[in-house]
């Protein structure tokens, strides 16, 4: 009895689809796993940029031209690894993208950070000042605080979100005074009289 298996491949999508859809990256090994080198021998490399990492698109090229087809659903880092439902491999880098530089020190320099920060904008801090990666919005904000800025085309690397890592970043106090001298002698006047109208 020779079982026809040719009905395995019925999922087409067209012959003209341009996709070959046989092989697709659908699992992220997170950076810090270890990886056998061997594993990695052919590993192809793609660069996304900070947007792409956050929503992998369905189509990728990788540094060799080709292009990987990608199912994926969770956001990536620089350094993770996707694996192919053939087990092929791949290496996520960060691609160059356009960025603005802020040099620290300047007047509205903080609250900048801190707006950055409210809108989830990607923030790399060094020892220069701050980079985010360009966008209109972000543009305007900066020409608010009024703040000089230079554009680069570089890799967003490191994400630091100022306002969650410290609150040592500005030296004037936010005013949190927790003076709670409020008297609580009132705390007790629902006295239960004989006619307060509840039932006891």
């Amino acid at each position: 009895m020779s079982a026809d298996h040719s009905h395995d491949h019925d999922h087409e999508h067209g012959p003209d689809c341009g996709h070959n859809h046989d092989v697709v990256y659908n699992k992220v090994v997170k950076a810090n796993h270890k990886v056998a080198a061997v594993l990695l021998r052919n590993a192809k490399t793609i660069e996304l940029t900070f947007d792409e990492r956050q929503e992998v698109p369905h189509d990728v090229k990788a540094t060799d031209g080709s292009t990987l087809i990608c199912h994926l659903h969770d956001t990536v880092e620089v350094g993770d690894k996707l694996v192919s439902n053939t087990n092929e491999w791949a290496i996520v880098a960060a691609a160059q993208e356009e960025l603005f530089e802020v040099v620290r020190g300047q007047k509205g320099f903080e609250e900048f950070l801190h707006v950055a920060g409210l809108n989830f904008w990607p923030v790399q801090l060094n020892e220069k000042g701050a980079r985010v990666v360009a966008s209109h919005e972000c543009m305007h904000m900066l020409e608010h605080f009024e703040l000089k800025f230079s554009t680069l085309t570089a890799p967003m690397l490191e994400i630091v979100v100022p306002e969650l890592k410290h609150h040592d970043c500005c030296d004037h106090d936010h005013g949190h005074g927790h003076d709670h001298e409020h008297s609580h002698a009132h705390a007790h006047e629902h006295k239960h009289g004989p006619d307060c109208g509840h039932d006891h």
